[in-house]
């Protein structure tokens, strides 16, 4: 007798169509029937969920594998990266990343090869789906627009704010509004749509009041967020929106951090344009004054509590469409020495989810149905991935994570399984855990451990 390959019984499952209990099959990687369990078929491998929260895996849709501090790593970082993050990401139930990929002379000639080859050792070394975000850097990269959308990059990134050297730190050299006018313009002709993406902070507003902080001889995080204040984020995301306006192009604004960056996203869409918002879990849970000094500086800075709040009030109200980690793998070297030297980020693919189940669903915020829109769906529908990836449908990808919202737990950078040696929430305490992970029905995590060895991930092409 024909059977199905898995079956997922006894489940909380978050669909699309709101919450069911029951279960569902998965045959060649693809859900093949969902819904009461006496109405399911056989299967060669069955597993109960003993009554907890089934959701679509996790989409992250902002990764920067591949980045560093050191000249010349290249194309060996991002294969190292995407080795080890992608474990990470598939512990805490995430099972599609979304990367930019800057290889060592990226930023000044073509961009196709390296979005052919961080395709290739993806595929040589992720565990989890992944997917490329393109940085658009000059003329070249404007030219090949239509040529990475046949490679299925739906996602253009401008470097707005990196400029002098901190351009130099990420290999990006600055560019102005009229080359992203450019760059949108061609962005808005392809087809199917894309997504033209900015880092929205006023560099010439930073350098100013840099200048003046640092002088004054302030070594705390608190002076990188009075550097960089909400009012360089809202100016960029104005500038961004109205030129998304004038272009007809879709806009993506990653890593939204304040009231104020809100209020100007508020303003696009209320003129009509078709704008989307992504905040972080580093946003959402913490403040300039966390005890974290250098590890915690990020671009955009961590705000005050009144900014957190709003997010929140934001998210609630449906206002932001996605979270994001801005993951990238730094280590401990990277942060010493002075605040301004430091590198800005920091790991947190593998921290969405107990994040935001300890500070949204456990405290009434965060929905499942909404958990599951924000981690995974509108980055599937936003990213051109929907349905195959992004919901628990019949003919989607077994793509799945199975949630227990109840276990306590303490973060470290030991239990994230990432490369980084530090993280910004060691020691904190949080509520549920990813017990199990699936990508295309094979299981890839299990109780906080990788299940399954590297390569299983694939380039996800448009859908």
């Amino acid at each position: 007798m024909d059977r199905e390959d898995l079956k997922i019984t006894n489940g909380l499952l978050v669909t699309p169509g709101g919450i069911v209990k029951g279960g569902l099959t998965v045959r060649e990687g693809r859900i093949s029937a969902l819904g009461l369990e006496e109405s399911l078929p056989a299967a060669a491998e069955q597993i109960d969920a003993r009554g907890l929260v089934v959701l679509p895996g996790l989409i992250d849709p902002h990764l920067h594998l591949g980045l560093g501090a050191e000249r010349g790593q290249g194309e060996e970082k991002f294969a190292s990266d995407i080795q080890t993050e992608s474990v990470s990401a598939a512990v805490g139930g995430v099972t599609t990343i979304i990367s930019t990929a800057l290889f060592s002379g990226g930023g000044k000639g073509s961009i196709l090869p390296i979005i052919a080859l961080a395709k290739e050792l993806g595929g040589e070394h992720s565990l989890v789906d992944f997917k490329l975000t393109s940085f658009v850097m000059n003329n070249t990269h404007i030219e090949e627009i239509p040529a990475l959308v046949e490679e299925g990059v739906s996602s253009f990134k401008f470097l707005m704010s990196y400029k002098g050297e901190e351009g130099r730190q990420v290999g990006a050299y600055g560019i102005d509004w009229g080359f992203a006018y450019r760059g949108f313009e061609a962005i808005a002709q392809v087809t199917p749509p894309a997504l033209a993406m900015v880092h929205p902070e006023a560099a010439e507003v930073i350098d100013v009041l840099k200048a003046t902080i640092a002088a004054e001889g302030r070594e705390d995080l608190g002076a990188w967020t009075d550097a960089r204040p909400p009012v360089t984020e809202a100016m960029d995301v104005a500038n961004a929106g109205l030129l998304a306006l004038q272009t007809g192009v879709d806009l993506y604004v990653p890593h939204v951090s304040s009231r104020l960056a809100m209020k100007a996203v508020e303003f696009t869409r209320q003129q009509g344009g078709s704008l989307s918002a992504e905040t972080c879990p580093h946003y959402l849970t913490l403040t300039k004054d966390a005890p974290i000094g250098n590890h915690g500086k990020v671009n955009p800075p961590l705000r005050d509590w009144d900014d957190v709040e709003s997010l929140w009030e934001e998210m609630e109200g449906g206002n932001i469409d996605t979270i994001g980690s801005d993951h990238a793998t730094y280590q401990r070297r990277h942060k010493a020495g002075s605040l301004w030297d430091a590198m800005p980020g920091f790991g947190g693919v593998g921290t969405i989810l107990p994040l935001l189940i300890t500070h949204g669903v456990k405290k009434g915020r965060l929905p499942w149905e909404r958990f599951a829109k924000v981690t995974s769906e509108n980055a599937a529908r936003l990213f051109g991935i929907y349905p195959a990836k992004g919901a628990l449908a019949v003919g989607s990808d077994a793509d799945l994570v199975i949630v227990d919202p109840d276990y306590e737990w303490v973060l470290s950078a030991n239990a994230l399984h990432s490369a980084s040696d530090f993280s910004i929430y060691e020691g904190h305490q949080v509520m549920g855990r990813a017990t199990m992970t699936f990508v295309r029905g094979v299981k890839v995590a299990e109780s906080g451990a990788p299940a399954h060895e590297a390569p299983h991930g694939r380039y996800v092409y448009l859908a």
